[in-house]
Order: C-alpha cells, then sequence, then structure tokens
C-alpha cells in the first residue's frame, strides 16, 4: 500500500532539523565541543549585481556543523515514519 507524502512536510522537517541541531549545538558547543565542529560557513558571500539603475548585494551563507546534521538525519527518520 503506498501512501503520499508531501514534500513540504520534508522540507518543513529538514530546516526545523537543522536549526534545532544548529541551536542546540551553538549552545552546547562549550561543554560538548564536538557538537559544534564543522567547516565553518559556506556558501555566497558578497555576491553583488549593479545593473546602473538596480544594485543587488546578495549573501547567502549555512553554517553546518555535527548536530546541525544529526538535526537533518532525524527529520529523515522522523518523515520516513510517518
Amino acid at each position: 500500500m503506498s501512501r503520499y507524502r508531501n514534500p513540504w512536510i520534508l522540507l518543513l522537517l529538514i530546516v526545523t532539523g537543522v536549526v534545532l541541531g544548529g541551536l542546540i549545538g551553538s549552545s552546547l558547543g562549550n561543554t560538548l565541543p564536538i557538537l559544534s565542529y564543522g567547516p565553518g560557513p559556506l556558501g555566497l558571500k558578497d555576491f553583488q549585481v549593479d545593473l546602473g539603475v538596480l544594485y543587488v548585494q546578495l549573501t547567502l551563507l549555512l553554517d553546518i556543523n555535527v548536530s546541525s546534521l544529526i538535526g537533518l538525519l532525524l527529520a529523515v527518520l522522523i518523515f520516513n515514519k510517518l
């Protein structure tokens, strides 16, 4: 029996898991340093487009650490159990 699973629920669970994992890693990073271990911010930094009339500057950085990856895995497991 196949069930229809909404991909928006998966996206919501993934974002929630990564954000909560990151918060837990940053708050418990002093007591358990392994939770805050990661490569640092990854992404676009100061991407600029100047069209004369319109000037756009964009910065998109993701700070991934071990606890946010654990949150991501838990979110996918919860989605599979739904």
